[in-house]
């Protein structure tokens, strides 16, 4: 559910703003009376946005406020840099209901909201029963719920970015938090200055308190006179996140109190190291996409840092509307289809094969051929399985996606047939019949093409091919050719993976 909320709430989660010379009445920056870390924050804050171009282009920016510390310093930082840099601030809260206390939460957010005169918009929904519908853990399903809703309500509101409050210390746990898990450069360079929005790779989010630490947007919030939520879940151990940062962090910082300043410079360096290979996987596009998936040659693909290939395969993925399962042992499956020129990995709901000097990154798909032989209507329009399939007696105009071949009318055995390919099926190749499927190999065909070619037959066998090379499409006389085409009239479905790889 969303929806707008302009004004105050008279419910007892409403924010204090106490008087110390700083009022936040009508939203103007300019209201707040310069106080010591409200300032340094707003020069560190402008100066890290202008270095990452964070809100280059950007004349509306949504807030995500959960009610933190964290979050409300955002919005708070961002008011006073509005002017500044031109954008407009949007506010937008989700509601997981996962703790009782989630509803005072929201009503925080629409009554701060209110007094700095900023439109709200918020969002709930049943994290516990989505976790529980979908098999995955409470955490991943308010977390793709989360960034649902703001990439609806950012592209409802016309923002050009989502801006959080991570901090510092939320970048040394994640970097932390990933190392402990096992990760590589990339995961190392822990959460990005900017990024793409999970789930919703057009919208854009972006991270403007990377800069601060935690103290900071709690000292930052009582300048203000601000009093900001406290979510208890956050000293809950059995999360792992919240071991890393009350346990693993307390123990390291034993050790270097300065680890976080550590792990913080860690993601940095990683960044710079890994930028060469996130410039190769935006350079490497494919020859064509279309609904068999993305086609590259393979030679490209093999000669990128299997990192690079990683951002190939999600991009590619994403395009497609599904997130590709990517770990180690699938990518070094990977590497070993490049030594060999063919075959097949599975990263979940996405395929990646080798076949011919290509290679394929999308859906599953099952079989697109008709079940069996379709006897057709000579000359008409037959529908067999998710197929039109269309004998013509004059030559149509090419047409986007569909097949055509031509037999001659005048020759024909028996009723017209057109059926999936065999293993045994022969075809006249040059003057004499051989394998198909050897003559298709010969002839370049990629496997997933070869699929999904079907034969054109009669009472004496097979007389061309759709979908297959031109030599082996047929050929007649202009006054005695029958055209057959076929297009596919129903999307490819998705294949129950039961591989893994």
């Amino acid at each position: 559910m969303c929806e707008m909320e302009k004004s105050p709430s008279s419910s007892s989660a409403r924010p204090s703003m106490r008087e110390h010379g700083q009022r936040a009445s009508g939203g103007n920056a300019s209201s707040l009376v310069e106080a010591p870390v409200t300032a340094r924050a707003c020069r560190d804050v402008a100066a890290f946005a202008r270095k990452e171009k964070l809100f280059r282009r950007t004349q509306k920016i949504l807030v995500a406020v959960s009610g933190g510390p964290d979050s409300v310093a955002c919005l708070l930082l961002l008011l006073r840099l509005r002017q500044q840099f031109g954008f407009e601030v949007v506010v937008a809260h989700f509601d997981h209901r996962l703790r009782e206390g989630s509803a005072a939460d929201l009503e925080f957010v629409r009554s701060l909201s209110a007094q700095l005169e900023v439109k709200c918009l918020t969002g709930e929904g049943d994290a516990g029963a989505l976790a529980a519908e979908r098999g995955m853990g409470i955490e991943e399903a308010a977390r793709r719920m989360r960034y649902q809703f703001l990439a609806f309500v950012a592209g409802k509101e016309g923002a050009d970015c989502i801006a959080t409050g991570h901090t510092a210390d939320d970048q040394a746990e994640t970097v932390l938090q990933r190392v402990l898990r096992g990760t590589g450069v990339r995961g190392l360079r822990g959460m990005l200055p900017a990024s793409e929005v999970p789930g919703a790779p057009s919208q854009r989010l972006v991270r403007p308190l990377l800069v601060l630490r935690r103290a900071d947007t709690e000292l930052l919030c009582a300048e203000a006179g601000i009093q900001p939520r406290n979510d208890p879940t956050n000293l809950d151990l059995s999360i792992g996140r919240n071991r890393v940062r009350h346990e693993a962090l307390g123990v390291l910082r034993a050790i270097n109190p300065s680890i976080d300043r550590a792990l913080v410079g860690l993601a940095e360096s990683a960044r710079e190291i890994f930028a060469p290979v996130a410039r190769a996987a935006l350079a490497t596009q494919p020859l064509e996409r279309g609904p068999d998936g993305s086609i590259f040659t393979l030679e490209v693909m093999a000669a990128l840092p299997t990192e690079a290939v990683t951002l190939v395969i999600e991009r590619e993925a994403a395009f497609h509307g599904l997130v590709a399962e990517v770990n180690r042992t699938r990518m070094r499956n990977l590497v070993s289809v490049f030594a060999r020129g063919t075959g097949e990995v599975m990263f979940g709901p996405i395929a990646v094969e080798a076949s011919t000097g290509l290679l394929r990154i999308g859906p599953a798909a099952v079989e697109s051929s008709p079940a069996g032989p379709v006897v057709l209507n000579v000359p008409g329009v037959t529908l067999a399985d998710g197929w039109r399939i269309e004998a013509l007696t004059s030559e149509p105009a090419s047409r986007p996606g569909a097949s055509m071949a031509t037999v001659d009318l005048g020759a024909l055995k028996g009723p017209l047939r057109v059926r999936p390919l065999s293993p045994g099926d022969r075809v006249p190749h040059h003057g004499a019949l051989r394998n198909a499927f050897d003559v298709l190999l010969a002839e370049r065909v990629p496997r997933w093409k070869r699929q999904q070619v079907l034969a054109v037959s009669d009472s004496t066998g097979i007389l061309a091919l759709l979908g297959g090379p031109p030599a082996l499409c047929g050929s007649a006389p202009p006054d005695t050719a029958l055209y057959i085409v076929a297009t596919r009239t129903a999307p490819l479905q998705p294949a129950q993976v039961t591989r893994s790889q």
